[in-house]
């Protein structure tokens, strides 16, 4: 193999391993059977995360909408919370996102999934929420 190539794997290979997907779910509990999905907006959120969930939701087939918790519908049956982490280097890029799902009276969530990069690369928002909207609902079930 010539050195070219072996630096692009080498490169693909440490890039692949910077990135990392996970989940965790309480014992016993799930989504399934859960329809409608209510978004619970952060005040300090400038990369309309809120809006990327209810879309990857909405293409799942789900009910879904966003906003304070004061204009969450009786109908909402999940509650999803989210956190986020930018970096900046020479330009925002996302290294950490949390999605968890808890009961709307309840304040802590029973299932989250995840989404950790160690090198800050321009990932597209919404591919990655909509991986991890995906785990979630597939962990949780």
């Amino acid at each position: 193999m010539n050195t070219a190539a072996s630096f692009l794997l080498l490169v693909a290979l440490l890039l692949t391993g910077c990135t990392s997907v996970g989940t965790k779910v309480d014992k016993g509990r799930h989504l399934a059977g859960v329809r409608h999905f209510f978004v619970l907006s952060n005040l300090n959120d400038n990369h309309d995360i809120d809006g990327s969930i209810v879309r990857a939701l909405q293409a799942r087939g789900f009910q879904s909408e966003s906003g304070p918790m004061t204009m969450m519908p009786d109908s909402a049956q999940a509650v999803i919370t989210y956190d986020d982490r930018w970096a900046w280097d020479f330009s925002s890029h996302l290294v950490h996102l949390q999605i968890a799902a808890r009961d709307p009276q309840a304040v802590q969530p029973f299932a989250a999934a995840f989404y950790q990069k160690n090198i800050a690369l321009s990932t597209e928002l919404d591919a990655v929420v909509n991986q991890i909207v995906g785990e979630l609902l597939k962990s949780a079930n």
